[in-house]
Parts: structure tokens; sequence; C-alpha cells
């Protein structure tokens, strides 16, 4: 694929990646888009939350202080309908190669979680590295740790990752006996050892990716990938960071999920039809626990909001320095999570409220005292609670194909282009992040064929920029449709409606009958109309298992 700059700056808002001036599936006229002012192709910032619930972020209506992506999101276009997949590798495989879990998903013998993101798939990096740019990233990686697979091999310049899915946020292996829990910089191992006495890792990421840009050629456009690791489990923090939220979750997950509605409300991020009415939390009421359960789900609590801070701080960081060298204007800024909340019950866990699926047994030798809850050698998480008072009002969480899985807050920032202030309810997946990215950058997916040498397979999403730049009124036509499966079940949307056949959390892995949501009406799953339409069902289900399974 050859690069020509000149042609990139003219067609840049005219859709070249997948939308022609007749865009067949919006039926928006975009030939009348202007051309930027500024001819420079735009630089990429993609940052990616660990496990942050969807109402984590002030903006989304937390009380956690944000005041960097907050500034970010108001000054952006907030997505309200963007859908991930329930876990984390799940979602990179989406992401990096824009096509459903199970096809993305190539076994491997001895790669961490038996997989890795298949050369069968261009990734972001790979493409936009081939169109000119260079290429970044500092966090969290999750798509493969052998040879051949890493950050390097997939088309990043630069890069300084935690290989695996989790890591401690401090110079200390996670879990001793499982050397794939390591650290990798431009294709070296990085031993704990060589990592500086004060390490931590929200802090260290950025570091490196500031270096990274800094050392960019000017007038090169770049891509920077920033999954950082935060807030996933473990909940740590520095020495002087512990404290920052102490007190502020003692009237516990009850009344912090009715608040964050409110706010959430408030900030207009609901979807219509948002209701806590018909909201059925799988927690133990707040009120049922002992005190000194209470103390050690909420001092839990107040380290993840700490963390969330600490991440806020570090995203300011790189924005400063955006602003600094004269580049900010001319970056596009994505934020999102990478699914809904946790619900680890790790070092909280008092045996009533543990669930299935909520991750790894806290390893031999951790200190989970109460007095070293964030510190280093503990290993503990914010508990079921805590957790479903960020994804209310959608069902369950992380782990789950409902919408409280799935559904990832996140922002557009490039005021050149995208417009300030609104809410967008559209219906997008991580699949539309790629071609996106492509259209932004003024080149394209090469579709199925050969590239850099090897055959990869076509993409299945779609370029949102039409809509994220106001010339399309949505994304996708109410004919397309998304699904996702997994060994617990599957799901699939189409346009309103979503059939779900995985159970509840701790139901087992087997499936339950399908069950019909209107999401335009009842974004929490409250209602199944599945038996009010039987011919819907079999239709959907028929083209799941077609497309999807």
């Amino acid at each position: 694929m050859k690069n020509n700059a000149g042609l990139i700056a003219t067609m840049l808002f005219i859709g070249i990646s997948g939308c022609s001036p007749d865009d067949s599936e919006t039926g928006q006229d975009l030939s009348s888009q202007a051309a930027p002012t500024d001819t420079r192709r735009p630089n990429i910032l993609f940052i990616v939350a660990d496990d942050i619930g969807f109402t984590d972020i002030g903006v989304f209506g937390s009380e956690i202080s944000t005041p960097n992506l907050d500034k970010l999101a108001y000054g952006g276009l907030r997505l309200n309908n963007l859908h991930a997949a329930p876990a984390c590798r799940d979602m990179r495989l989406m992401l990096m190669s824009s096509a459903g879990t199970s096809a993305a998903n190539h076994p491997m013998p001895g790669a961490f979680r038996n997989g890795v993101l298949s050369l069968n798939y261009a990734t972001i990096p790979e493409l936009l590295q081939d169109a000119g740019y260079a290429t970044y990233a500092a966090g969290k990686w999750d798509l493969g740790e052998i040879e051949g697979y890493t950050p390097g091999a997939r088309g990043f310049d630069r890069y300084f990752t935690a290989l695996a899915g989790a890591a401690s946020y401090f110079a200390e292996p996670l879990f001793p006996d499982v050397p794939a829990y390591r650290y990798e910089e431009d294709g070296r191992t990085v031993e704990l050892t060589e990592l500086p006495n004060d390490f931590y890792a929200t802090e260290y990421f950025t570091d490196k990716m500031l270096g990274y840009l800094r050392s960019t050629e000017e007038d090169t456009p770049w891509f920077a990938y920033m999954p950082y690791t935060a807030p996933h489990w473990p909940l740590q923090l520095p020495e002087d960071w512990l404290d920052r939220y102490a007190g502020r979750y003692d009237a516990g997950y009850d009344e912090l999920r009715e608040r964050r509605f409110e706010q959430a409300a408030a900030a207009r991020v609901l979807p219509p039809g948002a209701s806590l009415e018909g909201f059925e939390p799988l927690a133990e009421p707040w009120a049922n626990l002992s005190p000194d359960e209470q103390r050690r789900y909420s001092r839990a609590q107040e380290i993840y909001a700490g963390m969330i801070e600490y991440l806020d701080m570090s995203i300011g960081r790189v924005i400063n320095y955006l602003e600094e060298s004269k580049q900010l204007n001319n970056t596009v800024i994505v934020f999102t999570a990478d699914h809904g909340a946790s619900s680890g019950e790790h070092g909280v866990d008092t045996g009533r409220l543990k669930v299935p699926g909520g991750g790894p047994e806290t390893p031999d030798g951790t200190d989970n005292s109460l007095e070293n809850f964030g510190r280093p050698g503990s290993f503990i998480d914010h508990g079921r609670g805590f957790g479903e008072a960020a994804t209310a009002p959608f069902k369950f969480q992380k782990s789950s194909l409902s919408e409280g899985g799935l559904r990832a807050a996140a922002f557009v920032h490039y005021p050149a282009a995208v417009a300030a202030g609104d809410v967008s309810n559209a219906f997008m997946t991580m699949m539309d992040i790629l071609p996106t990215f492509m259209e932004v950058a003024g080149t394209e997916h090469p579709g199925a064929g050969l590239f850099n040498g090897r055959q990869v397979n076509d993409i299945a999403g779609r370029s949102a920029w039409p809509h994220l730049t106001g010339n399309a009124s949505t994304v996708h036509t109410p004919t397309k449709s998304a699904g996702w499966s997994g060994g617990s079940g599957g799901a699939l949307i189409r346009g309103d409606y979503k059939i779900i056949d995985q159970p509840s959390p701790g139901g087992g892995m087997g499936t339950m009958p399908w069950r019909l949501y209107n999401l335009a009406v009842d974004p929490g799953e409250t209602r199944d109309l599945a038996m009010e339409n039987p011919e819907l069902v079999t239709e959907l289900v028929a083209e799941w298992e077609a497309n999807w399974r």
C-alpha cells in the first residue's frame, strides 16, 4: 500500500475508507464535507482504561475527580452505545482486528490463555505504520506473549508493555510461578529487577509514552496506544495516594448506585429508557454486611477511586505535553473502557458475595490485611456491589454478554471536526475503531488478500468517522448485526433488538433459552420479549449461528 500525503490531506473528511460520497449504509451525502484547514494528517491518541465502569469518570456521573478526562469529553462527543466484549482479551481482539471474537481468537499452544491475535488479521498499528505513521504503545498488551505475536511483531515502532492480562503495579511478581506475567520493551524482556525502586505502572507507562512522543520526527504523524492497566486488579496505589478518598464510601454501594444513576442522568449520558426500576442487584444489601465487611469493601473502593484519579492525572500529563508542543489541535483523542466494571472479590471476599468468573484465586503469600490494602504484596478488587454501582442501570458486569458487560463509556475529542458537548446514542462496536482510524489517517484496510507478505482477512467493522463528525446520523443500518460468542453462550444485536442465551453470573457454563430485549426502550434488559416475538427470535438466532457462533 502506498502513502500519498497530498491525496490524504484533501480526502480526509470525505470518507475514503468504506464511505463513498453517496454512503449506501447511512444514506448521507458526504460530498459537501469541507477539507481541513490544516493539511497535516492528524495524530491519533487512543486511551483504554481497564475494568472501568460506565459511570466511573466524572463526565459520566462519578464523584471521582477526573478533571482532565472531563475537559476532553465535554470538548468532544460522548458515546453511550459503544459495545465492547465481556473480557479484556476479547475486546482487544475485536479492536485490533475489526473481527468478531470467535473469528479472531486463533489458538496457539503455549500462549497465555491459549490464544493470540492471529496473523491472518492486519492490526491498527500495522496499517497505520504502512501509511507513514510512527506507532507507539505503553500499557497492557494481552494479545500474545510468544515470539512473533508481541507488539513489535504487530506494527509498533516503540513500546513498553505488560504482555499478559494483569500485573502488579509495583516492581514485584503478581503470580511468582507464572513466567508469562512479564514486561517487554522493544522486543526485549524487562526483568522486575531492572525497574526503578519507585516503579508504579501507571506513572511508568505515561513516562514511556511521553518519551516516545518527544522523539518523533517533526511533521511525522503518530499513533499512540495507551492501554493502561488501571484500575484492573490488584488495586494498588503509591503510599501518598492511598487515603485520597478516605471515608467517601462508608455509606456503601447501594447508596452509591442510586447517586451515580442520578448524576449520570443529569450528565445526559444514559440512553433513552434507562431506569433503576426493575434493576436487580446480585450483591448482598449493604445493610446486611457486618461492620468489618463494610470496612473492607469501602476501603477497597477508596483505593479503586484513587487509581482512577491517578489515571486521570497521568492522562493530563500527556495532554499538557500536546498543548505545550502545539499538537493538541491536530490530535484525534479517543478514550474508552474495555468493557463493564469488574466484580472481583479478591481480598474482600467474605464467602457471601463470591461469584464464579471473578478472576483467579488470590496468590499464596498475599498480605490482604486491611492495613496493607493497596500496598505492595496486596491483591484486592472492590467487589460485586461497588462494581454494580458503576454499571447500573445496565445489567451485570465484566464477563457478561449483558449490557453491563458490553457497554463501554467512551468519548472522542477533535475540535477541528467533532462538535463539542453532545452525546451520541448511535450503536457501534470495537470492531468499528480500526476502520475509523483508517479514515482519520486517510488510508484504508486492504481487504481480504495479501498484506505485508501474508494473507489477511477482511474486516467486520465500519468507520464511525462520518457519524462522529456530524455527517451521518448513524454508524450502521438497522439491518446490520453484531454478535458475540463464548463458552457460556452468545448474544446478537440487530437494530433495536438483542438476543442472549448466556446464564446469569454464577449460573454455570451452559446456556439458557434465548431471551429477547428491545434496547431502544429497555437498555437495562429487564423485560424479556421472546414469548411475544418467537419468529423474530428464530430469525436472530439463525443469523447468530450463521455469522457469529
